[in-house]
């Protein structure tokens, strides 16, 4: 049994106030088409999703959780050249990725935090059979 100690869900985005104002000018004024799909599902245009808030916070009350940009990872991340967004788990001893950018854009292609969270815990259903954490509410 896989037995998870982070959770980390990373933006194909840069991090810091600069990199966000450029993204969003770049995605909503100029029509830019260097959209993250993650940023998308946590964010509206202007603010981040109340659902989105709150799913983490649940999260967190049973996995030790980051939220981050692509500029911000840790090296043990950066080393594995995962494809952003993605969303991975690290276990005692390994990084799983529990979301990848394909399952962002392709396999599943949520577009909601209530269908990302349907993905989550799908997956984490496989990695965790045995866990105790129940399903957050919806």
């Amino acid at each position: 049994m896989t037995q998870l100690k982070k959770i980390y869900f990373i933006y194909d985005a840069d991090g810091g106030l600069w990199n966000e104002i450029k993204y969003w000018i770049n995605k909503n004024l100029l029509n830019k088409t260097s959209a993250c799909e993650l940023c998308d599902i946590s964010h509206n245009k202007f603010f981040v999703r109340f659902e989105w808030l709150t799913f983490i916070k649940e999260l967190k009350n049973h996995y030790d959780v980051k939220v981050l940009h692509r500029n911000e990872l840790p090296k043990n991340i950066q080393d594995k050249n995962y494809q952003f967004p993605c969303v991975i788990g690290e276990t005692k001893n390994e990084l799983i990725e529990i979301l990848s950018k394909i399952a962002f854009i392709d396999y599943g292609n949520p577009t909601s935090v209530k269908e990302l969270k349907e993905q989550f815990f799908q997956k984490l259903a496989i990695l965790e059979p045995d866990s105790e954490f129940d399903k957050v509410e919806e």
